[in-house]
């Protein structure tokens, strides 16, 4: 695989058994606050000794997270009808005109 369309056309293909529409949208929402809230136990876990460490089970664990997270937003694009590749234009878009507005010894 090698774009994210392929990504978003494989995600696509995962069988999301749910009766209506809404379930649809909801089911990879409520995805992307689970993976969330793992991802952000396991950086606190990381962080504990005071120095952002990662023992290798939880960077595949963050890994897996992160991988589940882009599957919700592959499932969200497709419902939504946004390309994943679109998103991914926009994203560096945004990010672009984020970083002009910073202080340069900030960045």
């Amino acid at each position: 695989m090698n774009t994210f369309e392929e990504h978003q056309s494989i995600a696509a293909k995962v069988p999301v058994s749910l009766r209506n529409d809404r379930g649809r949208i909801h089911l990879p929402v409520l995805g992307l606050q689970e993976e969330a809230g793992k991802i952000g136990s396991l950086l606190t876990a990381a962080f504990a000794s005071g120095k952002f460490r990662l023992t290798p089970a939880q960077s595949k664990e963050v890994k897996d997270r992160l991988a589940d997270i882009l599957w919700c937003v592959a499932r969200l694009c497709g419902e939504t009808g946004i390309a994943i590749q679109e998103l991914a234009a926009h994203s560096i878009t945004q990010l672009q005109a984020r970083a002009k507005g910073l202080d340069s010894d900030r960045r």
